[in-house]
């Protein structure tokens, strides 16, 4: 006769994460029962058919549960699209309805495009200084047009730039000859401190490029150092050798 098996030991045909390991540790719907109680809480999304000693675990993310604010803070559909939009998306780019609704449980993507418009008509309501506009197949929080002036001022502010003599030698000898490695730089007559290089980074106007063939680190110039100098491409940069202007 086999040995008897205690009450709370899984059948040996259960398997997948309701089978206990092997050797004998927790499983980890062990752990995740043990979290829930830590936490002060079951999990609400059991089901009442649940066995003995197993938790079920949604592991879909809980972007529209109630966290307990107030209710003018309570997290729901429409205060998690306020603040995906907030955020935004790099470059100012829309936040498409159908991206937001793969981010909440149970919600489509006709509903997110409905509460975007629920949300326009509050700011409305409240005057708010901005909007929720449609662009290009999705949605974006933008500044109203009677205060976008307010927003250019700001971002022209954050163009400016000052640099010294030592950060323009290494932006001149890096626009003209990139792809540059750090050592290559003093066979042009640069002779920048590593601090300066690393600010130039940090601010955006130049970049490392590591090659594919997994050569040496290569600086080069970005998108911002053509705007910083109102260049269209680097085809615009006057010939070294010319005089300037």
């Amino acid at each position: 006769m086999p040995p008897s098996r205690p009450d709370d030991q899984p059948h040996p045909a259960a398997a997948g994460f309701t089978a206990p390991p092997a050797d004998g540790g927790l499983s980890i719907d062990r752990l995740a029962q043990a979290f829930a109680a830590m936490m002060g809480h079951a999990d609400p999304y059991a089901s009442t058919q649940t066995p003995v000693g197993v938790v079920q675990v949604d592991a879909s993310p809980d972007l529209d549960e109630d966290s307990g604010r107030d209710d003018d803070c309570r997290v729901s559909p429409l205060s998690i699209l306020e603040a995906l939009l907030f955020v935004g998306l790099p470059g100012g780019e829309p936040l498409s309805s159908q991206v937001v609704a793969g981010l909440m449980r149970g919600v489509r993507p006709q509903e997110i495009d409905d509460l975007a418009a629920d949300l326009e008509r509050r700011y409305q309501a409240d005057n708010c200084p901005y909007e929720v506009a449609s662009r290009e197949g999705g949605w974006v929080l933008r500044l109203r047009p009677e205060f976008a002036q307010f927003g250019a001022v700001l971002e022209q502010r954050n163009r400016l730039v000052r640099l010294d003599g030592e950060s323009l030698d290494a932006l001149a000898v890096v626009a003209w000859h990139q792809p540059l490695p750090r050592d290559r730089l003093v066979e042009f007559g640069c002779d920048a401190r590593p601090v300066t290089l690393r600010t130039l980074v940090r601010r955006g106007l130049l970049a490392i490029e590591k090659p594919a063939d997994g050569g040496e680190p290569a600086y080069v110039t970005t998108r911002k150092f053509l705007d910083v100098f109102k260049l269209e491409s680097l085809a615009d940069l006057p010939s070294p050798h010319e005089p300037p202007a």
